[in-house]
């Protein structure tokens, strides 16, 4: 009876030592998978995450093609004054100004006054004989300032137009002949019932009649902000006449000549000034013997 007694514990303990066993490897891969789950979860969307966005022509997350896709379809006309100054002078600075807000709301319909006779509510509420007037409607908001109003004070010549406006924009200024600085960043923000301005300085090196082009592009950016990409775009030529001053029409000519003519009139003031010299040591080598 002893002998059975052990026998069976001992088959106890050799079932319990198997499972433990057993058990242990698949706490062991549990680990790795959570820990895969976990990586998965912290990493961004890989490539095959990733569609063809047509708006900006690669493949970017579905989340930010739709960002972008509403961006550019939400861009609509709107209205811009720029003002440049024409003539320019060459060599001076100039201030040029770009003035872009959404298009103005179409007013409200006319209120229509009510036919005598009409409803008493329309009318107003009657009181015995006497008949009360209804209250008078709210003057209407003053507007707000125009893109022209903005730019007009600057002295130089103002043009209108209506380019697509989004709630992102950059303006840029390009022209041959010209130096070009930013005075403001060149993406800004367009907010509803306000004017967003960009201004640069410009100096004109050459003459005549010179091109500005002006490009406005809608652009759309991330919600986070770490990417903008240009969706629409508008641009505008506008020609410039340089004048030039006399002393400037004198360098340039000077820079003009040819270099044989310059040589050759080296030569002439060089042989002049030797001509020059040699008879003012004449007239005193005449004027020593005529004191002798």
């Amino acid at each position: 009876m002893r002998r059975i007694e052990l026998a069976f514990v001992a088959a106890i303990a050799l079932l319990a030592a198997s499972c433990g066993q057993a058990s242990a490897p698949s706490e062991e891969q549990s680990e790795p998978n959570a820990s895969a789950s976990n990586e998965a979860a912290t990493t961004g969307p890989t490539a095959e995450d990733r569609v063809f966005c047509a708006e900006v022509g690669r493949r970017i997350s579905p989340a930010d093609c739709e960002v972008y896709v509403a961006l550019a379809q939400s861009a609509q006309r709107g209205v811009a004054a720029f003002n440049a100054p024409d003539p320019m002078r060459r060599g001076q600075l100039h201030t040029l100004q770009l003035a872009i807000s959404f298009a103005p709301p179409e007013p409200p319909p006319a209120a229509v006054e009510p036919a005598p006779g009409g409803d008493d509510q329309q009318r107003g509420v009657s009181t015995g004989d006497s008949e009360t007037p209804a209250p008078p409607s709210p003057p209407p908001a003053p507007a707000s300032q125009t893109p022209q109003e903005t730019v007009e004070d600057l002295p130089g010549e103002t043009r209108e137009f209506q380019p697509l406006v989004g709630r992102f924009m950059r303006a840029e200024l390009q022209g041959v002949g010209f130096d070009i600085t930013e005075k403001s960043p060149a993406s800004q923000e367009v907010t509803p019932d306000s004017v967003t301005t960009w201004t640069w300085e410009v100096v004109a090196r050459q003459g005549g009649a010179r091109s500005l082009t002006l490009h406005t592009v809608v652009e759309g950016c991330t919600e986070d902000g770490r990417e903008c990409v240009p969706l629409r775009s508008t641009t505008q030529n506008y020609t410039v006449n340089v004048e030039v001053g006399p002393v400037d029409r004198v360098k340039d000519f000077l820079l003009a000549t040819p270099d044989w003519i310059k040589i050759v009139t080296a030569i002439v003031a060089a042989l002049a000034g030797l001509i020059g010299a040699w008879i003012g040591l004449r007239n005193a080598f005449r004027k020593s013997r005529g004191s002798d």
